[in-house]
């Protein structure tokens, strides 16, 4: 989600949620005085482009009728015409200000505030608006200082502002704030099933992964029969690398809908991601009697099938997502992996080529793309696309390697050596890097340097000097060396 004015979409669900909660109350009395009936004369006046007269009260509960169903354009149109009408009224301002931080202009909302906070000493909601203008510009601080004065000022329904006020920060991202108000809400309705959620989903997106859980699980302590409660957990363990976990709570979410395509998917995914092709597969194909025609599942299909060698499956299903959408940039790559395996290189270059038409900045395409240049030994090609994928994706190391190793198939050692310093200093720290540094210096014959690598990579990672050797094996026989990884192997 983008933070401050770029997030209107955003701004838009939150304000009519707030006000669908806040005029709750209201709602039912519209319903019972005939708010429908407001609507439609207001309605008929706009159509027939006439003017009817409504009072202050009537343009209110019109306007709300538009914000609960977040219709907002219509809503400021109708404090448009309140305006004319009312020019005085405080509360038509006050609306006007809601939905101009809706419309991202909170200087303009403010401005407004300012003047009716003079007049309206008391009105928890100015102060509210006032802190969402604030949050809005960034000025996070004096905005927690408006909506704490909108929660004292709040006598009945303390709970649903300091939900509403966690729910200003949580669209904004900043999801420590919103839990300091939330935990107040539960602290006052620990039986609140939505707060336990949005705690728990707030613990979550900071990162709190095993406090996220808890509040999960106190959510299934009072409803276990909660299939988006168990899917969450599940994402949660997920991320915590439990995929053992994570399969178990997809299971019950599908349990409890046996049509939750989300729990399909992220199950068969979570079992592909743990190197269980075979039954990432099998669930992969129960999704599909849910979703036919999804085209990520069949590319998925065709990755698992990939992944285990079984070409001519992989073929097939990446043949399937290519008739379903012929621009699926993955599915291009796929049958491009699958002639590469099978040594169809001009072939394979063909298909990496289309992938890379649909989704040019792909950093894995452009690695696949050089690994075929280097089969056909066109390694000048193959140097250009490695460094492209470099460029996309710093953190690439397998194409900063393969980089620096074809410019020492060239015979160009210096420049391979420069290759994996310019690596090493974007990403400090990785021993691979240092290794295959150490193993260029050796064969310049540049000992000191070998050296000096050789130390930072065994200190880094001691044993991935295994595969060092397995690179070098000449590094193996060299006694300075021999004498390094003795003195290493002794302080580990």
């Amino acid at each position: 989600m983008l933070p401050g004015l770029n997030a209107s979409i955003i701004i838009c669900k939150f304000t009519a949620l707030f006000y669908k909660i806040m005029n709750e109350e209201k709602d039912r009395f519209y319903r019972e005085s005939g708010i429908v009936e407001v609507v439609r004369r207001y309605e008929e006046m706009i159509s027939n482009n006439t003017r009817y007269y409504f009072d202050v009260d009537e343009f209110e509960e019109i306007i709300d009728h538009y914000l609960n169903l977040a219709k907002f354009n219509r809503a400021f149109k109708a404090v448009q015409h309140a305006t004319i009408q009312h020019p005085s009224s405080t509360v038509i301002q006050l609306k006007k200000s809601v939905i101009l931080n809706e419309k991202a202009q909170p200087h303009e909302a403010l401005r407004i505030l300012k003047t009716i906070e003079k007049i309206e000493l008391n009105n928890p909601e100015v102060y509210f608006t006032k802190g969402i203008s604030l949050n809005l510009l960034g000025n996070t601080r004096d905005a927690i200082k408006q909506f704490n004065k909108a929660i004292l000022l709040t006598e009945d329904g303390k709970t649903d502002i300091l939900s509403n006020v966690a729910m200003a920060f949580e669209q904004q991202n900043q999801f420590s704030a919103a839990l300091k108000y939330l935990l107040q809400a539960y602290d006052l309705e620990p039986e609140n099933l939505s707060y336990i959620y949005d705690i728990a989903y707030c613990y979550e997106r900071d990162n709190k992964l095993d406090k996220a859980l808890d509040y999960y699980n106190k959510f299934l302590d009072i409803d276990p029969f909660s299939e988006n409660v168990w899917y969450n957990m599940g994402v949660v363990y997920n991320r915590m690398e439990n995929f053992e976990k994570a399969i178990e709570c997809y299971d019950y979410a599908i349990a409890l809908d046996e049509e939750y395509s989300s729990a399909y998917f992220n199950k068969a995914n979570t079992l592909a991601n743990s190197g269980d092709q075979l039954a990432a597969i099998e669930i992969y194909k129960e999704l599909l009697y849910l979703e036919e025609n999804n085209e990520q599942v069949l590319c998925y299909i065709g990755e698992c099938y990939e992944k285990i060698e079984k070409w001519d499956d992989a073929h097939k299903y990446y043949l399937k997502t290519l008739k379903i959408n012929p621009d699926f940039a993955d599915a291009w790559l796929g049958l491009g992996m699958v002639k590469f395996a099978r040594e169809d290189y001009t072939e394979s270059l063909d298909h990496v080529k289309k992938a890379l038409n649909y989704t040019p900045d792909n950093s894995e395409y452009w690695y696949s793309l050089g690994n075929i240049y280097i089969k056909l030994n066109r390694l000048d090609e193959a140097t250009n696309a490695y460094r492209t994928a470099v460029e996309f994706d710093p953190q690439d190391f397998d194409s900063w390697i393969n980089l620096a190793e074809t410019f020492r198939n060239l015979h160009n050692n210096d420049n391979a050596i420069k290759i994996l310093e310019e690596a090493s200093g974007i990403n400090p720290g990785v021993a691979l890097f240092n290794y295959r540094l150490a193993a260029y210096h050796l064969m310049n014959k540049q000992s000191e340097r070998a050296d000096h690598h050789l130390r930072i990579a065994l200190s880094l990672d001691f044993d991935l000097h295994k595969e060092f050797f397995a690179y070098y094996p000449r590094a193996s026989r060299l006694a300075a060396v021999k004498r390094l990884i003795i003195e290493f192997q002794k302080a580990t």
